[in-house]
């Protein structure tokens, strides 16, 4: 039932919140120092074409519309209401429309749960309102939402470009609100905006189901404190991604971010590696500012799909080609040294001294129509290049800076002077959509420069850095791996599916938990590959078993009471003839008499990595893969997945590795049998979702025997 809400969420509530015909506001007057007030402004000067509403107590107009003194004055009910009422109103006003017909409002008001337990109750108020009456919500303590496209504008900031492919949901209203100046200056046009305040109904999930929905949406960006239910956000982010590119900052993973959360949104945050692994399996590009959210969105939002990794730089400078192609080859994109034919056309426009190869530097180049036209057709048209970036494009910027000094000399107008400056762009601006590449500009002015005020009204995403630029062009590139990884998704699982021989093991464990030989018995009956060992009852049984096994073996203590054996002396290797097994065990069983006695094949292996899965609120189980072994907590070289896991999801976490090359032919060692690694990593997801008494997995450490993986040690708690 919860999916086939969720599927119809797409075309639903928030198909009618951003495009209602009629509002009715509740909370504006005639006292421009009221947020109601200011937010009606913007809703009447955006262009909203529908009809609004105010209700007001004592006023008969509002900002020149007829006001009702109720709710029940209403003539008809109005698709969305908006409330910025004081916080006690708010149920009363809610349930007021709720008998009147209206299925869908915004609540600004702030007051709820973020403020504590009074607000909390609250909050449980208008949720429980809300149900009854079939009313579907934004907020509360949200800043509204924008569409450019109707128009619509009900936030505290007016709207100052129409039509953007862009749009945004944000746990903070004020990226939404407070941005627009920055957005203009930068030529970012947003499309929709949507503030989710507390989630209490609606949230950011639902947000982006419907964004990967909508036609006129191109890219998405989100500013994310907290998700309450990851296993669904991946689920839509994983759909939306592989058809539109999401990108993302997440702000709650340090202990002073996700306190800020919490104490005005009641965001529930969560540690940052999780939500890196999250990000990574759903498709999301993550990205450190909302200043990148923004201008990596645009960018995501109006150029074409870059096709593969080979970008081509183009400057008047040397300086910022060199930081370009320093930049793109860190973040793995090429910029690769053009054939001798594209460097004999290139080197048609360049002076002598000029370098053709990539980076193109013309040094200083008075002549602008090589770094605008001349150059970029030949970049663009080949077909060795999948992506450009140009820095130095400039014209009245510069003009102005030299001015005074010209003026000491000429008698020539400022006016006339920049004019005598300006160039035109059609061209280059055509270049991208004619050809299918992306191009991204660097430039160090701002609007005040007639060319970035070209490149912005022809939606050419410009940058204030040769480095962001060439960030920004990772983003394209992050965009088409994750296209070109296609929808796999894990297999589907049914409880029928679990082995009859795990169940067994859960079943019959210890009262106080699961012994290593237990927890390894449920690993082999899930496929997943162990060392040979037995419980040996009597030092006797343990030679004997030693003598089966083949020496040298491990012997160990295997009670689930004992976490960490071998900070107890409970754990000899490399036990390598009948006399040392017996001195092992009877060491185990003077720490105590009544532990068991394991004793195992004992692993010749150099490399050595762990698995495992751990738990968060709000999350599903984390399966977790790294370098492992003694220095696995000082290395820190891990991935995180969110079970169930795809083959694919496996491999990447594998990949993900800084330590990746010790799996492949290294130092006559044999490549690591792949299929193996991510049948562990799959089947670990598997194991904590059929058990979700398991409340943790550790596998460490996992050695690497003639190429193939083994667990020679493994921790299960369940409490």
């Amino acid at each position: 039932m919860e999916s086939e809400r969720k599927v119809n969420m797409a075309a639903g509530p928030l198909e009618t919140i951003l495009n209602p015909s009629s509002i009715a506001l509740a909370g504006a007057s005639n006292n421009m120092n009221k947020m109601g007030t200011i937010q009606m402004l913007n809703l009447i000067d955006s262009g909203f074409p529908g009809e609004i509403m105010p209700v007001h107590p004592s006023e008969r107009e509002v900002l020149g519309k007829k006001a009702y003194p109720s709710i029940t004055d209403l003539p008809f009910a109005p698709d969305l209401a908006i409330l910025v009422v004081p916080t006690a109103l708010v149920p009363d006003m809610l349930e007021d429309f709720g008998r009147l017909g209206t299925r869908h409002a915004i609540v600004i008001t702030a007051g709820f749960k973020e403020t504590g337990e009074q607000g909390r109750g609250l909050e449980r108020r208008i949720i429980e309102i809300a149900h009854t009456y079939g009313i579907r919500f934004l907020g509360p303590n949200c800043l509204g939402i924008v569409n450019t496209h109707l128009p619509l504008n009900v936030t505290v900031a007016p709207i100052l470009g129409y039509g953007g492919g862009l749009s945004l949901a944000s746990q903070s209203g004020t990226y939404i609100a407070q941005t627009v100046h920055f957005l203009r200056r930068n030529g970012i046009v947003l499309g929709k905006a949507i503030s989710v305040g507390n989630e209490a109904d609606i949230d950011i999930t639902d947000c982006l189901e419907y964004l990967g929905h909508d036609d006129r949406t191109k890219a998405i960006g989100m500013y994310i404190e907290g998700i309450r239910d990851a296993g669904r956000f991946l689920r839509v982010a994983r759909r939306v991604s592989g058809k539109k590119p999401i990108v993302a900052q997440y702000v709650g993973g340090t202990e002073a971010g996700a306190r800020s959360g919490s104490s005005h949104t009641g965001a529930i945050a969560g540690p940052d590696y999780i939500y890196d692994g999250l990000f990574e399996q759903a498709g999301i590009i993550r990205v450190g500012t909302i200043e990148e959210v923004y201008r990596v969105g645009w960018a995501l939002a109006t150029q074409p799909p870059l096709k593969g990794p080979r970008i081509a730089v183009l400057t008047n400078s040397g300086g910022p080609g060199s930081g370009i192609a320093t930049t793109c080859n860190a973040a793995g994109l090429e910029v690769p040294e053009f054939s001798d034919s594209v460097q004999e056309q290139v080197s048609k426009y360049i002076p002598g001294h000029a370098s053709a190869r990539n980076p193109v530097d013309l040094t200083f180049h008075i002549d602008m129509k090589a770094l605008t036209v001349k150059i970029p057709e030949v970049l663009f048209s080949a077909d060795e290049i999948d992506g450009v970036i140009i820095h130095g494009i400039m014209d009245t910027g510069f003009m102005d800076l030299l001015y005074p000094s010209v003026s000491k000399h000429l008698e020539v107008s400022r006016e006339d002077f920049l004019a005598f400056g300006e160039i035109t762009l059609d061209e280059l601006a055509s270049m991208p959509h004619t050809h299918g590449k992306p191009l991204l500009i660097s430039s160090f002015f701002d609007e005040s420069d007639h060319c970035v005020r070209l490149f912005h009204k022809s939606s050419i995403p410009t940058f204030d850095s040769p480095e962001k630029a060439a960030k920004a062009m990772w983003a394209l590139y992050k965009h088409c791996l994750i296209r070109q990884r296609g929808t796999s998704t894990p297999d589907k699982r049914t409880r029928g599916m679990i082995p009859a021989r795990a169940k067994e093991i859960v079943s019959s464990r210890s009262r106080t938990g699961m012994d290593e030989y237990s927890a390894k018995q449920l690993l082999k009956a899930y496929g997943i590959p162990t060392t040979e060992e037995y419980l040996a009852p009597s030092c006797e049984e343990a030679v004997k078993a030693a003598c089966r096994l083949g020496f040298p073996v491990a012997v160990k203590a295997c009670s689930p009471t004992i976490s960490h054996k071998t900070e107890h002396g409970l754990v000899f290797l490399d036990v390598d003839d009948e006399d040392a097994v017996s001195r092992a065990f009877d060491a185990i069983r003077s720490y105590d008499p009544d532990t068991p006695v394991l004793v195992s094949e004992m692993l010749k292996g150099k490399r050595e990595f762990m698995a495992g899965v751990s738990y968060h609120p709000g999350f599903p189980p984390c399966v977790m893969f790294g370098l492992g072994g003694i220095f696995a907590e000082a290395h820190r070289d891990f991935a995180i997945r969110l079970a169930p896991l795809s083959r694919e999801d496996a491999r990447e976490m594998i990949d993900s590795l800084r330590a990746r090359p010790l799996l492949g032919h290294y130092r006559n060692m044999e490549e690591v049998d792949m299929d193996t690694l991510e049948n562990i990593l799959v089947r670990l997801g598997d194991i904590a979702l059929d058990f979700p008494g398991i409340k943790e997995i550790d596998l460490n450490p996992v050695i690497i025997v003639s190429g193939v993986p083994k667990v020679a040690d493994s921790l299960m708690i369940i409490p």
